[in-house]
């Protein structure tokens, strides 16, 4: 009986040892089996159409193509009323605003977008404003411009004639303290060497 007893439970002892070696079997040894086998290490892994092959340069290595700009073939723009008309924006409000504290910058700055008989003016015209001044006595006046109206503009005959109306307002004691009013600057050009300059300035009343 106790024979028997010994059996039964070899038995079981190599039933469980089958049974372990076949869960290693189909687990792992089935799993590797499946698996995609290898390539020889001299099997390409990639090919490019015929006739192409891959590059073995950087681009730091490939020459450089310097193209020097000649800044004398580039196209002269020329001036025309549009433009003109802007600068006299500019030109308006610039010569419109002044004050003692400025030294009539307003005439002296622009002297070099003038011809040289409204230049003399300008001279002339600040030289008599100082000797009048008083040292004492603050006075000031500024210039907006708001639109502008082309009169003339003959590119060929140099000249041309602008309209520039301006809100400007002025102070004599305190600084933007005057109510804004509305002036027309009546602006004529010459052509001088190739250039648009101021020839005169008037405001209209």
């Amino acid at each position: 009986m106790q024979t028997n007893r010994k059996t039964i439970g070899l038995l079981f002892v190599l039933l469980g040892l089958l049974v372990i070696v076949a869960i290693i079997y189909f687990v792992f040894m089935k799993k590797a089996a499946v698996e995609e086998p290898l390539l020889p290490a001299d099997t390409p892994t990639s090919q490019l159409p015929a006739g192409e092959e891959k590059g073995t340069t950087t681009p730091s290595d490939q020459p450089r193509n310097y193209t020097q700009y000649d800044v004398t073939k580039e196209a002269t723009h020329t001036v025309n009323a549009t433009d003109l008309a802007q600068r006299s924006k500019s030109y308006a409000e610039r010569l419109g605003s002044y004050s003692t504290q400025s030294d009539y910058g307003n005439f002296t700055d622009l002297k070099i977008y003038m011809t040289a008989s409204l230049q003399a003016w300008a001279d002339k015209y600040v030289a008599e404003q100082k000797a009048s001044a008083k040292s004492d006595s603050y006075y000031g006046i500024t210039a907006k411009a708001l639109t502008t109206e082309v009169k003339s503009f003959d590119d060929k005959a140099g000249t041309a004639e602008i309209i520039v109306t301006t809100e400007r307002r002025e102070s004599t004691e305190k600084i933007g303290g005057g109510e804004p009013f509305t002036q027309k600057l009546d602006l004529s050009f010459l052509k001088v060497n190739g250039e648009w300059l101021m020839d005169k300035a008037y405001w209209e009343k």
